[in-house]
């Protein structure tokens, strides 16, 4: 009896410690959906943030990639192997494949948009109206190109 008493700790003990590495290790997929691409040249670029300290500063992306356009109106990007957390990300069209985001003053000239859409005018919009959680095996998040 006393031998199945341990033998029943030391199964229950296991298990939940193989619980809890799964569920701390979880992956998922996160596919951004972009639209209302305008004009098919250039490059779109990707930043996904995993901070709000580091939301939009050009080296705090936890991943971030640059992707080719296409004569589709509407592109898919796919983060593989991320981490269950929160994030938030930005993008914009470098339509003219320079590498940077082109402004006129301070004015946007080329296209871009965020997680969750917000209108973003007359300032940046924070990581707290961006952000969205990844909580399962698969994410997909759309976001409308916008023009200043």
């Amino acid at each position: 009896m006393m031998k199945m008493q341990i033998l029943f700790k030391i199964l229950l003990v296991a298990t939940f410690t193989i619980l809890g590495i799964s569920i701390c290790f979880s992956q998922s997929t996160v596919t951004v959906i972009i639209k209302n691409i305008e004009k098919p040249e250039g490059k779109i670029e990707l930043g996904l943030y995993d901070q709000a300290k580091y939301w939009l500063e050009d080296t705090g992306q936890y991943r971030e990639d640059i992707i080719s356009c296409t004569d589709s109106p509407s592109m898919t990007y796919t983060f593989e192997d991320v981490a269950y957390g929160t994030y938030g990300f930005s993008l914009y069209h470098d339509e003219n494949g320079n590498g940077k985001m082109d402004f006129r003053t301070w004015i946007p000239k080329e296209p871009y948009g965020f997680s969750n859409n917000p209108r973003a005018k007359w300032s940046k919009p924070s990581f707290k109206k961006c952000s969205f959680v990844v909580n399962e095996p698969e994410v997909t998040i759309e976001v409308d190109l916008q023009d200043w």
